[in-house]
Order: C-alpha cells, then sequence, then structure tokens
C-alpha cells in the first residue's frame, strides 16, 4: 500500500498571470525614473537645450579644445588661425570651404574626428574616416559646428586671435537666423541655444542668433545676428556657417 503521505507530488514552478502584471508595473516605472533623469542630464530638466547639461558641458569642452589648438597653431604661423590657402601655399579662395578646413584640422593633428561632433547634433552626421571628411548638411556631414568664413576682409583682421571678442566657431544655427522655423538647429520653443566660441579663446552661451557685438561695428550697429552675413565682406560683421564651396565672389553656404 502506497502511504498517500509520501507519495511523489509535481511542483511547476513560474510566473502567474499576477506576478508577470506587477513585474511589468515596476518596468513601466522604472523606465518612466530613467527616462526622466535621463532628459535632465541631456537638457537641464526645462526640456531645451541648457548649457549645464551634460551635453551642453560636452559641446563647451570640445568647442574650448578646438580653440586652443587654433590659437597654438596661429602663434607659430604669422598669428593667423590655420588658413587652407596658407597650408596649400595658393592664393586661390576656393579651397577655403568648411569641408577642406576641418580635413586639415584633422591632418595638422589640431582635433580628433569625435571632436568635431556636437552631442547635442539633431543632423545626420557621423565621425570621419581616415583620409577623406565630408561636411554638406543637404546630405551627410563629418563636423557639427560652424565657423566664420575664412574670406576677402574678415580673413584678413578676424581671423587670429588678435581680434579679440570677435565669433569664429560655434554651434550651428538656422539658415539666415531666423528662429521660429522648423530648423533642426532650434529647441522645440523655436528658439536656438548653443556656444560661441570667440577669436581670444573665449567661449559663451548663447540664447538666441542675435548678440551685442563686443567689438566695435563702424556702421554703428548695436545687434548682430551670427547666421546671416549682413554685409558681403565686412570684418565688423558677425558670421557663423557651413561654406559649401567658396569663390572669389564670397561663400556659398548649406545649412541644416
Amino acid at each position: 500500500m502506497i502511504n498517500p503521505s509520501t507519495s511523489s507530488r509535481s511542483h511547476r514552478h513560474g510566473l502567474s498571470l499576477v506576478g508577470m502584471l506587477i513585474s511589468l508595473a515596476c518596468v513601466v516605472v522604472l523606465m518612466s525614473i530613467y527616462l526622466s533623469s535621463a532628459q535632465k542630464a541631456i537638457t537641464g530638466g526645462t526640456g531645451v537645450s541648457s548649457e549645464t547639461s551634460l551635453w551642453g558641458m560636452q559641446d563647451q569642452i570640445q568647442l574650448q579644445t578646438l580653440a586652443q589648438a587654433l590659437t597654438i597653431y596661429a602663434m607659430s604661423n604669422g598669428d593667423q588661425f590655420l588658413t587652407p590657402t596658407t597650408v596649400e601655399r595658393t592664393d586661390d579662395p576656393s579651397v577655403n570651404t568648411s569641408a577642406y578646413f576641418w580635413y586639415l584640422m584633422l591632418e595638422q593633428n589640431l582635433a580628433k574626428r569625435e571632436q568635431l561632433i556636437s552631442p547635442n547634433d539633431k543632423g545626420w552626421v557621423e565621425e570621419a574616416g581616415h583620409g577623406e571628411f565630408v561636411a554638406d548638411l543637404e546630405s551627410l556631414s563629418n563636423v557639427s559646428y560652424a565657423h566664420m568664413p575664412i574670406f576677402g576682409k574678415r580673413l584678413k583682421k578676424r581671423w587670429r586671435p588678435t581680434a579679440g571678442r570677435f565669433p569664429i566657431l560655434g554651434n550651428r544655427g538656422p539658415e539666415d537666423g531666423v528662429e521660429g522655423t522648423h530648423s533642426i538647429t532650434l529647441d522645440g520653443d523655436g528658439s536656438w541655444r548653443g556656444w560661441v566660441v570667440y577669436a581670444d579663446g573665449s567661449v559663451e552661451w548663447q540664447e538666441g542668433t542675435t548678440i551685442t557685438p563686443k567689438w566695435r561695428r563702424r556702421d554703428g550697429a548695436y545687434e548682430d545676428n551670427l547666421f546671416v552675413m549682413e554685409e558681403e565682406d565686412s570684418p565688423d560683421d558677425a558670421m557663423l556657417g557651413f561654406t559649401i564651396e567658396m569663390d572669389d565672389y564670397g561663400p556659398i553656404f548649406v545649412w541644416d
């Protein structure tokens, strides 16, 4: 006779439906906490770009490093920042494009490939391969940052450390400096926020595309849109952008 008390019983281990639902609820709660923390770290908790956010601080460091490299280069090269025409020993302005400038920054060991990409860039950018470089915002770009057009009177008077508080680099902005558009360079509220690098090596956070000149403008203007060439070849008119082509008449820009 088999003793019921010693008979074998089958035991099944696993989660019940209630247990699975509880586990799923815990995952949802943890994800919401994580996403909230991530958003705060990236944007500073405001839903827009912030200078104190994780990405904002990384952007600042990268731009400061690029500015320092340009200054060190200028100290040994006639007090002028890296200029393609000078490197190539030519008078042909067509070489002073964004693509060739940033390519030479890499070739001259003034920058690393990863330093040229903003962590807050919403466009199609990727790290450059060896021996190649692309800076075309309409297709693919290996760089995120805009720079002063290396051309004409700006080149002669502003593309050097002695230009002081004149903008030479920065986060790129919307076409013609117009905020409230659908440009990917703008925050969700339609405003532009980013870092601006000055010729003296200083880096400042800027909210809005219009800046109050800290340099003397001979035309008497008290405001300057960073992404508009208001005067074709004026050394007093600050301008940041992507130069896709350069000819004898000046730069041709590409946006977003």
